[in-house]
């Protein structure tokens, strides 16, 4: 197994890459409490703007949600090829800066299944070449599948990732290598991903000496602790957040509470999943918060989960990011991504339109599109 890990560790330094839900009420006391302390305290997380790297030029984000390789998207993968998962949105994603999804199933051959878990994910390693294919430069493995097969099977999709130019962030063979952001080089500035999961099966969270994916509670201190030491050293800093209660439409108040907090430490953008449904986006403190991006590639039960979208971002320094936000419906046979237009896109837009409006975004509707203009 150690060899696998220095593998994957190897990998990561070739591509460059510096590897480097609030669903349920003792997390929310949790927040509450690191929040109270956290607040006006000497050396507390909130961002020291005045020591924050300037970025030079705009930067371009694409991002999607949950991304499987299982069930019948696998099935799909064995018949279609894993490029073929996601050519229905790589334009979208090809063309920003920096593309990201929340990887939330293994993508190797190896492993054993977690013999403790009623649902378990191992998608076909192709998936990484349709994730490379389709642009995708950053993924989350911060969820509560990345161990659904084990540690081999997690190291195995490190590698893999790494191999292929993609910057995996939110795992790693212990805590460390957890907390550390995903960096890559855009257009002179750096951009960093921090990827943390408030879902944890037992035995998920990573510790000291024992592999897993890096966990946002119960130390919710440290997670804006990270983020903070991030803001004073890359240009852009993202967070995703795998949080919240499933097939839920809108975020709780101790969600959007820690995302503002996250803000405030020095995030630029903060990315949620984990619900299978879309939730809102705001704009705060000139940072932009998707509560739940949904699903992406992910096989489907209801019309609402099949539900998505690609969120495109422009980022600027001082400024509120421009959006443009593409629907996207998954194939009720394999939960396959592919823009629509019409009476779907209308069901899209017009849902994710009324579930920003509480929080002051007021998107505009251009054809088959939304947007927003600062």
């Amino acid at each position: 197994m150690l060899g696998v890990w220095v593998l994957a560790v190897i990998l990561g330094a070739v591509y460059l890459f510096e590897r480097g839900p609030f669903g349920d009420t003792a997390a929310a006391e949790e927040f509450t409490s690191g929040a109270e302390q956290a607040e006006g305290e000497p050396g507390s997380a909130a961002a020291d703007t005045a020591n924050k790297p300037r970025a030079s030029a705009p930067l371009t984000l694409a991002a999607g949600g949950d991304v499987i390789g299982d069930r019948k998207v696998g099935d799909f993968i064995d018949s279609e090829g894993g490029q073929a998962a996601l050519s229905g949105v790589a334009p979208l994603l090809g063309r920003a800066d920096v593309a990201y999804v929340n990887l939330e199933s293994p993508a190797s051959d190896q492993g054993s299944p977690d013999p403790d878990k009623d649902v378990v994910f191992r998608g076909r390693p192709q998936l990484v070449t349709g994730l490379q294919a389709a642009g995708v430069d950053l993924v989350s493995l911060a969820n509560n599948h990345a161990l659904d097969w084990g540690e081999a099977a997690l190291a195995d999709t490190i590698a893999r990732l790494s191999a292929a130019g993609i910057g995996p962030a939110g795992a790693g063979e212990d805590l460390a290598a957890a907390r550390k952001p995903a960096v890559m080089q855009v257009n002179g500035d750096r951009a960093a991903l921090l990827a943390y999961s408030l879902i944890l099966p037992a035995g998920f969270a990573a510790g000291q000496e024992r592999a897993g994916i890096n966990p946002g509670r119960p130390d919710q201190q440290r997670l804006l602790e990270d983020i903070r030491a991030a803001s004073l050293e890359y240009e852009w800093v993202i967070v995703s957040i795998h949080w919240g209660a499933e097939y839920q439409s809108a975020a709780n108040a101790d969600q959007r509470a820690l995302a503002h907090r996250m803000v405030e430490a020095g995030a630029d953008v903060i990315l949620g999943h984990h619900p299978h449904v879309i939730q809102g986006l705001e704009i705060y403190r000139n940072a932009l918060i998707a509560y739940s991006l949904g699903d992406f590639v992910f096989d489907h039960r209801s019309r609402e989960t099949g539900e998505a979208f690609v969120l495109e971002a422009t980022l600027r320094e001082d400024r509120p990011p421009s959006l443009q936000i593409t629907p996207v419906y998954l194939s009720d046979s394999h939960g396959i991504p592919a823009v629509v237009e019409g009476e779907a896109a209308e069901r899209i837009l017009s849902r994710l339109a009324r579930l920003s409006s509480p929080f002051g975004l007021a998107l505009e509707r251009r054809g088959d599109l939304l947007t927003y203009e600062p």
